[in-house]
């Protein structure tokens, strides 16, 4: 480094502080993209299970999962109703289908996060993929300038 101008290595340093907060930022997007796909399924399971249950008579004995693949038997008493959450720990009754069109909205919500994400994702590889070269062209020069 000793052999890079003053300039180029600061130009170096900064490239590299570039790519190191850059390469942060494409971590906690993936990781973020990654939360929102599980999110996504889980809707998706959702919508499923209420189209099914919605379908089914009152009385209709279900297996009900409690955890550590355990499960109990339970009766449907109302399976035109569902329980669907507002936020902030708030939640509304609402009929099978205005509670799947709720969770289709928010499916589509998602979806178009993750669509955000992932085109925020790619410009960020893309610019760190424009300043690798030019770090590796200072390295590059400094190693075959002669030593002074």
């Amino acid at each position: 480094m000793e052999r890079l101008a003053k300039e180029k290595q600061e130009r170096l340093q900064s490239i590299l502080a570039q790519l190191n907060d850059h390469q942060a930022t494409v971590e906690a997007l993936r990781q973020h993209i990654s939360v929102l796909a599980t999110s996504l399924t889980e809707l998706s399971m959702t919508v499923g299970a209420t189209k099914t249950l919605k379908e089914l008579k009152p009385d209709t004995e279900i297996l009900v999962p409690i955890g550590s693949d355990s499960f109990i038997n339970a009766k449907i008493a109302r399976p035109d109703k569902v329980i669907t959450g507002l936020g902030a720990d708030v939640a509304a009754e609402r009929t099978a289908d205005d509670a799947v069109k709720v969770l289709e909205a928010r499916s589509a919500e998602l979806e178009r996060a993750v669509e955000q994400a992932r085109e925020e994702l790619g410009r960020l590889e893309e610019r760190i993929e424009a300043l690798r070269p030019e770090a590796e062209k200072i390295l590059k020069n400094a190693k075959e300038e002669p030593e002074g």
